[in-house]
């Protein structure tokens, strides 16, 4: 369907040359053009509204969401750093951050080096180094302290797994607080000077975009509290935390003072200060910035407006240059288990996805407002994705063609079978809508609601699943879900394709692999794909040059805005 406007891109040609051409000098503490040229559009203090609790601040165990979103734009800065959705000058969705360039990959895409820029410091003035990098990376294997860090860098280094005493298999370097297995991290992740050189297991063309996860980012030795520094700052970006951040309040950002535009082509860091608001339930982060009064005059939030609101809001002229639909880089799929007697049918499997009623599902659980029908499990975001059904069913589905198929299924119509869904009240009734068309297609539908973080119980033969791109490249969805989902990984047509999608250097020709290992997962009736979320987001007036991205997770982007003068 034709989506809204997502997203408003500011464009400083000018004072980016500037920058780039006094970046080009020694660095300075001087006043420049540049720099004077930033300093008129600074000032204010942004206001933040969310309404949901930072889980941690420690760049290791940050896992997508707000808090990525958030620290990536104020004191969290990697090797590289996405545009926020606008192409870079080579047509990549990054662009350089700590290092000089987006990373160098060589060794059929085994080995990449990036050499880091020398003009970037701590907040205590000292500089930022190949080391710190190295021993930030360090820290996510230490998943015994830091519970809950993502496993990118264990899935991708040359380090090999092992069996812990519990049977499970985990890495042979236990981070850098046990000692266990160093020498194999010293191995795949190297200095010298200035350069950092990291050796991964296998193919990754798109590591650059890997290292712009703030679990790459880098962490000084003497500042590494351990497990303790959660919500702790201690910044490298344009702003540091004044104070604590406590739970359920938030915490004040302020400008930090060894930052300067000159070694960050990135951010623009125009607010003086950055408060964000904890505490605050959805719908009245919303409205305050709807009633756009007082401070809120010149706040954002990460606060998705609830469905029941969306459409008033983008549809209400006073609201239409402060309200923005973003797509989120999510899909919701339904998996259908092979290990099933019934989905072990590649025909059930078909009538099933033939069968199914996008449109009823969208309208149900919340309206084109808040999903968009989806037909590959890649968002839209990502190159490789379709918009077109692989069955060439239409969106509400085709019960005729499905109840054909299942006829021939050699299974015994109606068709029992059990459909687990996290269960919400737009949820209930999206689930409601599905099963009325499986039902005319010759299916007995028994659905499962589940809690939130529930697992499916034994004996369910299709379950609801979302799958979330960490950025925006197929490498992060198509290989896990072949891995985790029964019968797919030995699958001969699979396997082929993963590993020609991995090995494939050119972004356009690995873009078109990727598809085709998509579409030969959804022609096999390996998921059903339903939707894609998007996020209705409200901001106030003072801010101008506002900007969101589903590249940040379908949330706002700190990097460019600024604020009116009061």
């Amino acid at each position: 369907m034709p989506r809204r406007p997502t997203r408003v891109a500011l464009v400083v040609p000018l004072l980016l040359a500037a920058l780039v051409a006094a970046a080009c000098s020694a660095p300075s503490r001087k006043p420049s053009a540049a720099v004077a040229a930033a300093n008129r559009d600074r000032g204010g203090a942004l206001e933040v509204l969310l309404d949901q609790d930072v889980r941690h601040w420690d760049p290791q165990r940050i896992d997508g969401g707000p808090e990525a979103a958030l620290a990536v734009r104020m004191f969290v800065r990697t090797l590289t750093t996405t545009n926020g959705g606008a192409p870079g000058v080579d047509g990549s969705p990054v662009q350089a951050d700590l290092a000089t360039t987006t990373g160098t990959a060589t060794d059929g895409g085994r080995t990449w080096t990036f050499t880091l820029r020398t003009d970037v410091e701590w907040q205590d003035e000292r500089t930022v180094t190949c080391e710190d990098v190295r021993y930030g990376v360090s820290r996510a294997f230490a998943t015994d302290v830091l519970t809950g860090a993502p496993a990118y860098a264990a899935s991708l280094l040359d380090i090999p797994s092992t069996t812990d005493a519990q049977g499970r298999t985990v890495s042979a370097y236990a981070g850098p607080y046990r000692g266990t297995g160093q020498a194999l991290y010293d191995r795949a992740v190297t200095c010298s000077g200035r350069t950092i050189t990291f050796h991964l297991k296998r193919p990754a063309y798109d590591f650059d975009q890997t290292v712009a996860l703030p679990a790459f980012a880098p962490v000084r030795r003497d500042h590494d509290l351990r497990g303790a520094m959660n919500l702790m700052v201690f910044s490298c970006g344009p702003y540091m935390l004044e104070g604590e951040y406590v739970p359920g309040v938030g915490g004040r950002f302020v400008r930090t003072r060894t930052w300067t535009p000159l070694s960050d082509f990135v951010r623009r860091a125009l607010p003086d200060s950055v408060t964000l608001h904890e505490g605050l339930d959805t719908t009245t982060a919303v409205q305050r910035l709807v009633d756009d009064q007082g401070p809120d005059r010149f706040g954002v939030t990460v606060a998705d407006t609830p469905p029941a609101l969306q459409a008033r809001l983008l549809d209400d002229p006073a609201l239409a240059g402060r309200t923005t639909s973003v797509p989120t880089p999510t899909v919701d799929v339904l998996v259908p288990d092979t290990r099933s007697p019934v989905m072990r049918s590649a025909a059930a499997r078909r009538a099933l996805a033939v069968a199914t009623d996008r449109t009823a599902f969208v309208a149900a659980s919340g309206g084109p407002t808040a999903l968009d029908a989806a037909t590959s499990l890649l968002p839209s975001t990502v190159a490789g994705t379709s918009t077109t059904d692989p069955y060439g069913a239409p969106a509400a589905g085709d019960p005729t063609a499905a109840r054909a198929l299942l006829a021939g299924s050699g299974l015994t119509l109606p068709v029992p079978i059990r459909v687990a869904y996290r269960s919400s009240a737009l949820a209930d009734a999206g689930f409601a809508a599905l099963r009325a068309g499986w039902q005319r297609a010759g299916f007995a539908v028994t659905l499962v609601p589940l809690a939130e973080g529930a697992t499916a119980p034994a004996g369910v033969d299709v379950s609801e699943q979302a799958w979330t791109a960490a950025w925006p490249s197929a490498s992060t969805l198509l290989p896990v879900f072949v891995a985790r989902t029964p019968g797919w990984s030995t699958d001969p047509t699979v396997t082929r394709l993963l590993a020609a999608a991995e090995t494939t250097e050119a972004a356009t020709a690995r873009g078109q692999a990727w598809a085709a290992l998509d579409r030969a997962l959804a022609t096999s009736g390996a998921y059903v794909a339903l939707a894609q979320p998007t996020r209705v987001l409200v901001h106030g007036s003072g801010v101008v040059g506002y900007a969101d991205s589903a590249d940040l997770g379908g949330y706002p982007d700190l990097a460019r805005l600024q604020l009116a003068r009061p």
